[in-house]
């Protein structure tokens, strides 16, 4: 049975690292102070402070993430869906730099309606390759959300991939519990199509 020793580990306030005196170091424990002091040296980089608590998430980040999203959402209604996809772009790669200790249920969440409102945008101006995309992006971040099953179903639809859709709208229903009549008028549709194919 492997027991826990306390070790003497040195701290060099010039350096800033650790170290173990040598009638303590072994190989296997010199390779795990290198690696605490490789990871010390990474977070200090970030220039942060310690990172905090993971079920805390970054205020400035987040504003300015939810200020691309409301402004694409602006540009959707006036529809002006060019701007509103390259908002909604910008607003994805910010929140795909966020801290990896943030919290993942957050992150994923913000992604989860950012990839589902631009595909709405590329749907829009029938891009449907890039719209499917990013539907399906915006499923497998968050699978309880109705509108990225919608809207993935609705793409595989104008693309001709009847049997496809009927599958995203199926799941969708599958995986939801709120919010069902689309996916259920969308459903319905696309088997009357396949059944006149």
């Amino acid at each position: 049975m492997d027991s826990e020793a306390i070790l003497p580990i040195i701290f060099d306030e010039v350096t800033k690292r650790v170290s173990l005196p040598d009638e303590e170091l072994t190989p296997k424990k010199a390779e795990e102070i290198q690696a605490l002091n490789l990871m010390y040296r990474d977070l200090i980089s970030l220039n942060a402070d310690v990172p905090p608590p993971p079920n805390q998430i970054n205020g400035r980040l987040n504003d300015q993430v939810k200020k691309l999203k409301d402004t694409g959402n602006v540009s959707f209604k006036k529809g002006q869906y060019s701007d509103a996809i390259r908002m909604y772009t910008l607003a994805i790669e910010m929140g795909l730099k966020r801290p990896l200790w943030e919290a993942s249920g957050y992150v994923r969440e913000e992604l989860s309606v950012l990839y589902s409102n631009r595909a709405q945008a590329y749907m829009s101006q029938s891009a449907w390759a890039e719209a499917l995309m990013d539907a399906e992006a915006s499923v497998f971040l968050k699978k309880n959300v109705p509108k990225a099953h919608y809207r993935k179903g609705k793409c595989l639809q104008y693309m001709g991939r009847l049997r496809e859709a009927k599958d995203a709208f199926q799941i969708g229903i599958e995986s939801c519990e709120n919010d069902l009549n689309d996916l259920k008028t969308a459903l319905s549709e696309v088997c009357d199509l396949i059944i006149d194919d």
